[in-house]
């Protein structure tokens, strides 16, 4: 009986760029952990396939696909980690423009026009 390892190829790799739409990159998330779920189904098989082995070579040959799949699983873990944080880094910087923009605005507010000085804010002393 022969046993064909899957390579880690067939995970799909994902970019994570800072202009990434949100609804893209949960998107993205969503597919990942289907994924994740498909390959963690594919471990418990795989496992319990390991533990029947009789033959040593077949033995070594699903220990190997054992640690292939957990090879893929944490990668895509990886990808959904770095996708959330480019999203919360993402969500970071909207706040700290938008607190910048508020404070610009209210910097504004608070500085007088310059040609409304008052009586007696102008004194002239001759000695």
């Amino acid at each position: 009986m022969s046993l064909s390892i899957s390579s880690a190829s067939s995970t799909s790799s994902t970019s994570v760029s800072g202009s990434r739409a949100s609804g893209q990159s949960s998107g993205d998330i969503a597919a990942l952990q289907k994924q994740l779920k498909d390959l963690t189904a594919d471990l418990k098989q795989a496992s319990a396939d390991a533990s029947q082995a009789s033959d040593p070579s077949d033995a070594k040959a699903k220990q190997q696909r054992l640690q292939a799949l957990q090879n893929q699983i944490q990668l895509v873990q990886q990808q959904i980690a770095a996708i959330q944080q480019a999203q919360q880094q993402e969500q970071q910087q909207k706040a700290m423009e938008k607190a910048m923009e508020l404070q610009q605005s209210a910097d504004k507010k608070k500085t007088p026009p310059a040609a409304s000085a008052t009586l007696g804010t102008q004194v002239d002393t001759f000695a």
